[in-house]
């Protein structure tokens, strides 16, 4: 009985110590974007700053029970990702992302589904072209590939059509976040080292969490080598009919 005793409080104590330094850590982002606007230090300094601080917290989050902070700060990392310059539109959206970190570290309690996917789907998105010129869709696509060049593509191709791109690297953890955060849609790449689009696919199709969710394998292999892939999975080619294919599988269920 003591001895679980101890533990417990060894655990709310490393929950205040998280707290503080996740506090520490967004006193000094908030420092930094004043800092950038104002023009007293230069946007690639603040930028990789930044990118640190939302790194750490994406690490770190999950592993002392706030899985939420570990979320918002992937999402953030997505949102950095690519970005050379900072308007001040986007200041005021890292802004946002750090007003959710600060309120998920301070709850009590883990939010439940539906309380995490609010708070997730009202993060800003950033386009790479006038959103004015398109029809933003709220539809939430996740894409897992560790291709730099080939998720780049993608991303860009899906947000040309209005659509949030959430862009994962690692398949396991890709897993977590479709768990935690079911998507609108789920695209993997069928090569990725460790788990491969295919089984990814299988595992999340598995899941009652997720087994209703549209997904899409991303592939440039023949017919046959995709064995086991479930029926209502689509294939998106990359090749000659890439767009044709990203359109025809968002068509196909009815997304945009």
């Amino acid at each position: 009985m003591v001895e679980q005793t101890d533990f417990d409080d060894l655990v709310e104590q490393l929950k205040v110590e998280f707290r503080d330094d996740v506090h520490d850590r967004l006193g000094a982002l908030y420092e930094t974007l004043k800092a950038v606007s104002l023009g007293r230090i230069p946007t690639a300094d603040g930028l990789l700053a930044i990118r640190r601080d939302a790194h750490s917290l994406r690490g770190s989050g999950t592993s002392f029970g706030f899985p939420l902070v570990s979320l918002i700060a992937q999402r953030l990392e997505a949102y950095l990702t690519g970005l050379k310059d900072l308007t001040e539109n986007q200041i005021v959206d890292l802004h946002t992302f750090a007003d959710r970190i600060a309120e998920a570290a301070d709850r009590d309690d883990t939010p439940d589904l539906a309380a995490t996917n609010a708070v997730i789907r009202a993060l800003p998105s950033r386009y790479e072209f006038d959103i004015a010129d398109v029809e933003v869709h709220d539809v939430d696509i996740m894409l897992v590939s560790p291709n730099k060049i080939v998720a780049r593509r993608v991303a860009a191709e899906l947000a040309a059509c209005g659509f949030k791109v959430n862009t994962l690297a690692d398949p396991i953890e890709a897993l977590a976040v479709a768990v935690r955060v079911p998507p609108d849609m789920i695209i993997a790449s069928a090569v990725m080292d460790g788990l491969g689009g295919v089984d990814l696919i299988r595992a999340l199709k598995a899941i009652s969490l997720t087994e209703g969710v549209p997904m899409a394998l991303l592939t440039s292999l023949d017919a046959a080598s995709l064995k086991g892939v479930p029926g209502e999975v689509a294939t998106v080619r990359l090749g000659p009919s890439f767009g044709d294919d990203i359109a025809a599988a968002i068509t196909h269920f009815n997304l945009g």
